[in-house]
C-alpha cells in the first residue's frame, strides 16, 4: 500500500481518509506480479476479476475524482498527482505511450479536459485519463437489457466485474 492507503481490521481497506489532508493519493497494488502474455508464444492470457468498492464523499456534493483499477507493469507510479489525474498521471506524462498503465476509471467529476461524459461514469484508459471508451455508470438489471443507473458517490458498495479487457 502507497499513500494515504491503509488496511482494516476487518479485511477491508480504504484508499484515502478523512485525516484532513486534501489531494491524497492512495494506491493498493496485488502482491505477485500476473502475467498477461504466453512467454513461450506471446499470446494473450485470458483473465477475469471482481471487487467490490465504496465511494464514500466526506462532502455528498462536492465528491473527490473517484478511484481507478489500474494495470501496470510496476507499482510505482512516479509523478503521480491526485483529483483529475486519480493518482496515475500528471499534465506532463498524461497521454504518452511510455505509461503502459490501462485503467478502468469510476469517475464522479466531469473533467472537460479529458474529454468526460458526465459526473457519474465508468471509462477504460489507455496511457492517458482521456477514455477510448466510457458509458454512464449502471448495470442491466434483466433479461430484457433495462438499463439502471448508479450513483458512484453513493457510499453504497458496488461490484465490478471485469473479464478479458485486454484483447488483441
Amino acid at each position: 500500500m502507497v499513500g494515504t492507503a491503509e488496511p482494516g481490521s476487518n479485511g477491508l481497506f480504504t484508499l484515502t481518509n478523512s485525516s484532513g489532508k486534501a489531494y491524497a493519493i492512495g494506491h493498493a497494488f496485488y502482491k505477485f506480479p500476473i502475467q498477461f502474455k504466453n512467454s513461450s508464444n506471446a499470446s494473450v492470457i485470458s483473465f477475469s476479476t471482481t471487487f467490490i468498492f465504496a465511494i464514500v464523499p466526506e462532502y455528498v456534493k462536492l465528491s473527490g475524482h473517484g478511484i481507478a483499477f489500474i494495470m501496470s507493469p510496476n507499482k510505482e507510479i512516479p509523478g503521480a498527482l491526485p483529483s483529475q489525474y486519480l493518482g496515475l498521471f500528471n499534465s506532463k506524462n498524461n497521454g504518452n505511450n511510455s505509461n503502459y498503465i490501462v485503467a478502468v476509471e469510476f469517475e464522479t467529476v466531469q473533467d472537460f479536459e479529458f474529454d468526460d461524459i458526465n459526473d457519474n461514469h465508468v471509462g477504460v484508459d489507455i496511457t492517458s485519463l482521456r477514455s477510448i471508451k466510457s458509458d454512464p455508470a449502471g448495470y442491466f438489471a434483466d433479461q430484457n437489457g433495462s438499463f439502471r443507473n448508479l450513483s458512484l458517490k453513493s457510499g453504497d458498495p458496488m461490484q465490478a466485474y471485469f473479464k478479458r479487457i485486454i484483447t488483441y
